[in-house]
């Protein structure tokens, strides 16, 4: 169980709570190591406020949720879109309004930083990447797809982003192909990234107890939920998804706040002068406030006489040898 309020907020107080499966033998240990993680998700993201709670220990969960104020932002801490995340977390959560967030193996960024990862690896031990081989350990599920399906996709994402395409092989712990069958194809130059959003009896008995029966040549790394990356990508992911409760689209061109001070709210005819709406200006507003010393505005103005003469266009009207072309009336 934890709380974690940023020391330093910027604006209004957002709530938050990440939620893990836990370690049922040991429900303290898995919360610890989720607090933890909150911690670190707090220190990047000011004015907000990041609880954590874990399914494996009783009613922590539900003690957390009531202590919001408003409507939280629930975060599963899971490689896969499955039974947890679909029946699992939302039985707990019952009638409490909130608001849902993808689980952690399916964030759209977790291929790219977990590419960026290897290669650090990768040149830790002086290898060139090229030559390493890459090898993924999933837990998989006996009565459904869909834990299998997240790590193949993950899979198959990052080997779109490695040199050549080069194969990625995916083992599991609960299901074929199994872990140890996989290893055999290991090499002294294999990084094997567990696709695992913590530590846990998975990750310290299970997968060497796979390994050792495969003979697995290559290099164990820590999770994927262990890495330096994580607390960042969770925070981006919270804003992204306060930006969509309060309705800003960062795509939408009617509220894009240009580069340069709009001119004064009072000088546009129609327009609200709320805040934010106030960066809904028409374009040509948006031209005439541009700075009169910049790049943009110089080439504005040589189009603007272009067009007004007649002529053809201004860096169309010298020719190689530096002698002035003949302008079309």
């Amino acid at each position: 169980m934890s709380g974690t309020r940023s020391p330093s907020p910027k604006g209004p107080v957002t709530e938050a709570i990440i939620v893990a499966h836990g370690q049922p033998l040991d429900p303290q240990a898995g919360e610890d190591q989720l607090s933890a993680l909150a911690e670190r998700i707090a220190h990047v993201l000011p004015g907000w406020t990041i609880r954590s709670a874990t399914l494996a220990a009783p009613g922590i969960l539900e003690q957390q949720l009531d202590t919001f104020t408003g409507v939280p932002y629930v975060v599963p801490v899971f490689m896969a879109d499955g039974w947890f995340t679909k029946k699992a977390l939302p039985d707990r959560l019952g009638d409490r309004k909130v608001h849902q967030l993808s689980p952690l193996g399916t964030f759209p960024g977790l291929p790219h930083q977990s590419f960026k990862l290897l290669k650090q690896e990768a040149e830790q031990r002086g290898w060139c990447f090229n030559s390493c081989d890459i090898m993924i350990a999933a837990h998989g599920s006996e009565t459904g797809p869909a834990a299998a399906e997240c790590a193949l996709y993950f899979a198959r994402r990052l080997q779109r982003l490695t040199p050549f395409k080069k194969k990625i092989r995916t083992g599991f712990l609960a299901q074929d192909p199994f872990l140890a069958r996989v290893a055999r194809f290991s090499t002294p130059r294999t990084l094997l990234l567990p696709f695992l959003a913590g530590t846990g009896p998975h990750l310290t008995v299970d997968i060497p107890q796979e390994l050792e029966e495969g003979r697995f040549l290559g290099v164990l790394l820590p999770s994927i939920g262990e890495a330096a990356f994580v607390p960042g990508l969770i925070a981006q992911s919270l804003k992204n998804a306060w930006r969509r409760t309060y309705g800003f689209d960062p795509m939408d061109r009617s509220r894009l706040a240009v580069s340069f001070s709009p001119p004064p709210v009072s000088s546009i005819e129609g327009q609200t002068r709320d805040g934010v709406e106030a960066n809904t200006i028409d374009k040509a507003a948006r031209y005439s406030a541009a700075p009169a010393g910049s790049r943009f505005a110089t080439m504005l103005k040589k189009i603007k006489t272009a067009v007004r003469n007649r002529c053809s266009w201004p860096w169309a009207t010298r020719r190689k040898d530096g002698v002035n072309a003949p302008q079309r009336v």
